[in-house]
């Protein structure tokens, strides 16, 4: 499988996607891919190649706002991720597609982002 860097898109409305698309860099070549409520049963893998299989669930997907990002340098993650932030006004979870989430069903990946953040939230809380 091709690991073609690309930017994955969960959750975001027209004028999100307007911004994400505005504030990456498009001379470097970025991909953006806006996974659907029907792709959630996909690997992250499939998805990052390209593949779509539109599979009606009837299980309620989280209305969450997700950027995954694969395949970014450092330096490329750091200007991303900073852009995206100074120009968005919602707080997407951000994450990076590692050797083990690229197997993982998004539908997997989103339950475990969203366990992550409220974990998180809750240790903040905490000190």
């Amino acid at each position: 499988m091709d690991n073609q860097k690309c930017m994955l898109i969960f959750g975001m409305d027209t004028e999100e996607k307007t911004i994400i698309s505005n504030v990456t860099e498009p001379k470097r070549g970025d991909r953006i891919v806006e996974i659907s409520d029907t792709m959630i049963n996909m690997t992250i893998g499939d998805i990052i190649g390209g593949l779509k299989f539109d599979i009606v669930s009837k299980e309620a997907v989280p209305q969450e706002k997700i950027i995954l990002f694969n395949n970014y340098s450092d330096d490329e993650l750091e200007s991303s991720l900073k852009a995206i932030r100074e120009q968005l006004q919602s707080k997407p979870i951000f994450a990076v597609v590692t050797e083990t989430s690229i197997n993982w069903t998004f539908k997997e990946l989103l339950k475990h982002l969203i366990e992550e953040r409220e974990w998180y939230k809750t240790a903040k809380r905490g000190k």
